[in-house]
């Protein structure tokens, strides 16, 4: 059976619809999930000192634990860039810092404990101070050198802006990350642009972008970027978005084996997994 992957979805076991939507995913053809970390406040939860970050990860792992009942979920943990931004508001830039570089070493933990695969880091995707932007890139690449420790991908939430690869890409190699590790989340399909840089896209699986994806190679992975938020269901996708659409692909002449690339073989090789058939 082909295997159809998602790689990047939030699950919210403390309020949205939780287990149901990995159902759902599974229903429409679904069968391996990346579910990565949400922000603290989205799980009613604060950042007060580093460690409160555990609670934050433990919901995530929980998540995992229950999707296994229905597919194969794996974790991805991290400090999401704009979690940053709130806390220097809240608390300053330096003691934010502080608290969001332990929340990096605790996720790499989680890496090391098996508890976890990769580390979700990144910067903000909206305009910030240029001193929230200097520490934003400096997290981004203290997370990319506790990968590199780890020999784990990186997920990175960041802009998507003309440069953005080429940036990425320069703080990687000074990083010494491997191209196939460094993740650009939400990514546009330019799947050509990625690979003569030091990046690997998981292109979000919005209309016509699997299309442009595929015309470009086969060297990206797919995402519905699912935040299961209560308030805004099926944002930014649906759970039911990457099956949909690989096998509307499939019926419209994409080979099959196109789609083991894409599902199996890639993200084997940028997480360090085994995708079962």
């Amino acid at each position: 059976m082909l295997p159809i992957t998602d790689d990047h979805m939030h699950i919210n076991v403390k309020g949205g619809r939780g287990v149901e939507a990995i159902k759902d995913f599974k229903n429409a053809g679904g069968t391996h999930v990346f579910i990565v970390s949400l922000p603290a406040g989205e799980l009613g939860l604060a950042i007060a000192k580093g460690d409160d970050f555990r609670a934050v990860f433990d919901a995530t792992v929980e998540a995992v634990r229950q999707a296994n009942e229905h597919v194969k979920a794996y974790a991805v943990v991290g400090v999401h860039p704009a979690e940053f931004i709130r806390l220097a508001e809240s608390s300053g830039m330096e003691k934010a810092y502080a608290l969001v570089k332990e929340g990096l070493e605790i996720a790499a933990k989680y890496v090391a404990e098996g508890k976890a695969v990769a580390i979700k880091s990144g910067r903000p995707h909206f305009p910030v101070t240029p001193e929230l932007w200097e520490a934003s890139n400096a997290l981004m690449r203290y997370a990319m050198d506790l990968s590199k420790d780890e020999d784990c991908a990186i997920q990175l939430h960041t802009e998507s802006e003309s440069d953005t690869m080429k940036s990425i890409s320069e703080i990687a190699k000074q990083a010494g990350m491997e191209p196939y590790r460094v993740i650009k989340h939400f990514s546009p399909p330019a799947v050509k642009e990625c690979e003569s840089l030091n990046v690997f896209p998981s292109v979000i699986c919005s209309r016509g972008a699997l299309e442009e994806a595929l015309a470009q190679g086969t060297r990206f992975m797919l995402e519905t970027d699912y935040i299961d938020d209560a308030n805004r269901p099926g944002a930014v996708l649906g759970p039911k978005t990457v099956p949909r659409k690989t096998k509307e692909a499939i019926r419209n002449g994409v080979p099959e084996e196109v789609f083991y690339k894409i599902h199996k073989d890639n993200p084997e090789k940028s997480y360090g997994i085994k995708i079962e058939e």
